[in-house]
């Protein structure tokens, strides 16, 4: 493009403006800008033109449509190419526009007490937002910047070209102003979605919004390329916003894992520990003492351990490091690490490839009102996420005559908030507050179980057991009742409940309802 002569300047955000107005002419090139933004560039010492001089025009309502004026969209869409549009551009006074730094005023209906209801989107920016698209489309002979974060890498282009910046740096600022449009006019439809469809699951258009937070070492196989999205409004734990205290980037699956080992922790107001390989739960545990907490859950499955990741909802200390390193673990996520055990995590020799992330800078708690996405064939299947939850010290609903004591009641919770994390048919046995077996992705629920008690094997006597979905036929209860299980809990809901509940008491087997139902495809 030609040398930049002409800027124009329409911003809500002014960090680092007047630097880089005071920039600009010393450079040489001339500044329009809107009301207020002149008055403080005057203010600062930076001679700028007010656009209302420009257009002869004043604040029409309220200074919202001062901009929106053919003399300034005519010296922003005008092409340098086409003679004629500059004969015209010279008809109407106006002249061309090489540079527009323009950002809108953020949409926030909450912001204006006036705009409730249907008047939701009167906040929002058309002006600026007109003025952004027009310069982007013309990228081959304006610049459009529209984020005090391309300031800089500005100031350093411009330099380096003497003003002529080139097409691949214009195209890019380009490619920014459409994303920060498109993201502008979902904010705008969403928002009014709300107002006119308040009881209706989802838009009949569905717009995602997310921002990349990482690229992935791969996806699921090498020749899978992968990146992680994180939620624009985020305020809740996220992998995406973890601190990397040693180790490169994560694969897919490796990623994939330590979500699902969060997750589970963040399940518990107790210290717990939850070890998961290849998207499936090892090994939980609940123990005031992390240290002990991580045994218990390694070795609930130490062979299948070797290569998991590890997820802490507290503090790691230096004796609890150590224990970690003392088994090849792919990684370790917690909330604290104390020095000690971050300095033994770097000098390790079984720690060597271990990454060690940390949560930080929010508050330990979920992102509520998210969205579980599932791609298909030619589109994607959409479900709210599965957010429901037993309280500790939750009271259940009791079918059989025995009731479950408080200890098997602590354990009937924890199996509970486990399975809701483990594959379709899942099994879950407990004792002691921790995971003694799992069993899961099965079509035959005997099949399942028959997993979780081979890995138990003689600790399955006077577990507690937990089904993701309802005990059709009681042949279930008696197989649980030959492998020592003392207590059950499961959704409720099939035709055969009473004579789930009557096996239960032939039995003496404790039988508590959730009234929910954790079936996890």
């Amino acid at each position: 493009m030609k040398k930049i002569a002409l800027a124009l300047i329409s911003v809500h955000d002014k960090t680092n403006l007047v630097d880089l107005a005071a920039f600009l002419s010393k450079k040489g090139v001339e500044i329009i800008s809107s009301t207020p933004t002149c008055k403080m560039l005057d203010k600062n010492g930076v001679k700028a033109q007010d656009l209302a001089s420009v257009t002869g025009h004043g604040e029409t309502l309220d200074g919202s449509i001062e901009a929106m004026h053919p003399i300034i969209f005519g010296g922003i869409m005008a092409l340098r190419r086409e003679g004629s549009h500059t004969d015209q551009l010279k008809n109407i006074g106006g002249q061309h526009i090489d540079l527009v730094i323009a950002n809108p005023s953020p949409f926030d209906p909450a912001s204006d007490s006036s705009a409730g209801g249907d008047d939701s989107v009167a906040v929002a920016d058309v002006s600026t937002l007109s003025l952004i698209r027009a310069a982007a489309r013309n990228f081959r002979d304006v610049c459009v910047l529209t984020s005090p974060d391309q300031y800089a890498g500005f100031i350093e282009e411009f330099n380096k070209t003497d003003g002529k910046l080139s097409l691949d740096y214009c195209r890019k600022t380009a490619l920014k102003a459409f994303e920060l449009s498109a993201s502008y006019d979902m904010d705008i439809y969403g928002s009014l979605y709300k107002e006119t469809k308040k009881d209706e699951f989802l838009p009949q258009t569905l717009f995602l919004k997310y921002h990349k937070s990482m690229d992935l070492r791969y996806g699921e196989n090498p020749h899978q390329r992968a990146a992680f999205f994180k939620e624009p409004d985020l305020y809740g734990v996220s992998l995406a916003e973890a601190e990397i205290h040693k180790g490169g980037p994560m694969p897919y699956n490796m990623a994939y894992d330590l979500n699902l080992a969060l997750e589970i922790v963040m399940e518990f107001d107790k210290p717990a520990v939850a070890v998961v390989k290849q998207g499936v739960p090892l090994g939980v545990a609940l123990e005031k003492d992390l240290t002990k907490a991580y045994i218990k859950a390694r070795d609930v499955e130490p062979a299948s351990a070797m290569g998991a990741v590890v997820a802490f909802n507290g503090q790691v200390e230096k004796r609890t490091a150590k224990e970690i390193a003392s088994t090849y673990n792919e990684a370790v996520i917690a909330s604290r690490y104390t020095d000690g055990a971050l300095e033994l995590f770097k000098t390790a020799k079984k720690a060597a490839n271990m990454r060690v992330l940390q949560i930080v800078g929010k508050k330990w708690t979920k992102q509520a009102g998210t969205l579980n996405l599932h791609s298909m064939l030619g589109g994607l299947l959409v479900q709210e996420n599965d957010d429901l939850l037993l309280p500790e010290g939750a009271h259940l609903k009791v079918l059989s005559k025995r009731k479950p004591t408080r200890k098997q009641l602590a354990d009937l919770i924890l199996a509970w908030k486990v399975v809701k994390h483990v594959g379709s048919n899942a099994v879950v046995l407990a004792k002691d507050l921790q995971t003694i077996g799992t069993g899961a992705n099965q079509i035959n629920r005997m099949d399942a179980m028959k997993f979780a008690f081979e890995k138990a094997g003689d600790e399955s006597v006077g577990c507690v057991m937990a089904f993701d979905t309802f005990i059709p036929m009681r042949n279930v209860i008696d197989e649980a009742s030959r492998y020592g299980i003392t207590a059950i809990i499961q959704p409720g809901g099939a035709l055969r409940d009473d004579e789930i509940g009557m096996a239960c008491d032939e039995h003496n087997i404790a039988l508590g309802l959730s009234g929910m139902r954790h079936f996890k495809h």
